[in-house]
């Protein structure tokens, strides 16, 4: 396996993550079909990936392969309050993607175990994942992880 290294994103890798945030959210759209694209996914993924690396309340963190200095995947965390509850804070996993040729390597278990360590130095103790109930195949990764149901969101259209 190739040397992976997992560092903060930055200004240099906003074209790629956008490229991967792209391809996450079309596969949302082939598992739900409440997960229709928008027209425009390109420029709202430059946006969004821009603004998540900028926002102090989100962490973006990349993989890279050493060898070659491709991005190989990439986790978006956002810390929420819990007001009500204990502890205080999570932090949300909302995106994460790795590379095909680079999955069941171990890429997505270490850009956890990265975005665990950041939340830990903000003092954020717990880590939740946000992701469409038909993607079986996160349900398996998470659960192996160690995580665990919590919360139940139910939706309506009209």
């Amino acid at each position: 396996m190739a040397s992976i290294i997992v560092r903060k994103a930055g200004e240099e890798d906003v074209k790629v993550l956008a490229e991967y945030v792209a391809r996450l959210k079309s596969l949302n759209e082939e598992l739900d079909p409440h997960y229709k694209v928008v027209d425009d996914l390109e420029s709202v993924s430059l946006e969004y990936v821009s603004n998540a690396i900028s926002n102090p309340d989100s962490i973006v963190l990349v993989a890279v392969d050493e060898d070659s200095g491709s991005v190989i995947g990439f986790i978006k965390v956002d810390v929420k309050n819990r007001i009500f509850y204990e502890p205080k804070y999570k932090g949300v996993i909302t995106d994460l993607y790795v590379h095909p040729s680079y999955r069941r390597k171990r890429v997505g278990g270490l850009l956890i175990e990265k975005a665990v360590e950041e939340l830990g130095s903000r003092g954020v103790n717990m880590i939740t994942a946000v992701y469409p109930v038909n993607n079986l195949i996160a349900r398996e990764f998470y659960g192996k992880l160690g995580f665990t149901d919590l919360d139940i969101e139910q939706y309506r259209t009209f």
